[in-house]
């Protein structure tokens, strides 16, 4: 998921080196893990599956971004099947190496419902993320936002899932798109 900020150019003339946002990444990438591990430990009982994997993707929001460049966003996606009901909770996290005078990263939670289908699973989806850009050498900034999305699991028999999905965000009142894809390894049933 990704966010929207209202002033982009404030970012661009504040200074801060992005290996100080390194210790901040790592934070909360194994927060993002142990809080997976934590969801999923009470879940279990009533979940059918888990599933970790890595994430790849665009970001299409030029606005936010600053440039005329489409981003590269890397990252990682957990998602806990509930037995008792069609829905995953689908917590992420989502990091832009590219992203000009600075680093963006943003922690997202969905909530997905599971279309019926044999070949291949649909979902659509929403929900909030925590965006945190850092320019160099200036003080960071967050945001809070809204995401509407809709996607494709691929072979969803197998233990390992493909997927594609695409994500319309929505903050300050502009909207980004976001394509995105990656692979779901089963850890639970």
């Amino acid at each position: 998921m990704f966010v929207s900020v209202t002033d982009t150019q404030d970012f661009q003339n504040q200074s801060r080196t992005t290996y100080e946002d390194a210790p901040y990444f790592l934070i909360s990438s194994c927060a993002l893990f142990l809080f997976g591990l934590v969801a999923a430990s009470p879940a279990q009982a009533q979940a059918n599956s888990w599933e970790l994997g890595p994430l790849l993707g665009v970001n299409f929001d030029e606005a936010y971004l600053g440039s005329k460049n489409n981003e590269l966003l890397i990252g990682g996606v957990s998602r806990v099947h509930l037995s008792s009901l069609p829905i995953s909770l689908n917590p992420g996290l989502e990091f832009y190496p590219g992203v000009d005078n600075g680093s963006l990263f943003v922690l997202n939670f969905d909530v997905q419902y599971q279309l019926e289908a044999e070949t291949v699973k649909p979902y659509v989806g929403a929900g909030i993320s925590w965006a945190r850009f850092a320019p160099d050498g200036g003080s960071s900034s967050s945001d809070i936002g809204l995401s509407l999305k809709g996607g494709l699991v691929f072979n969803p028999a197998s233990r390992t899932r493909p997927y594609g999905e695409a994500v319309l965000n929505f903050s300050d009142g502009t909207e980004g798109l976001i394509v995105r894809g990656g692979v779901l390894f089963a850890i639970g049933n």
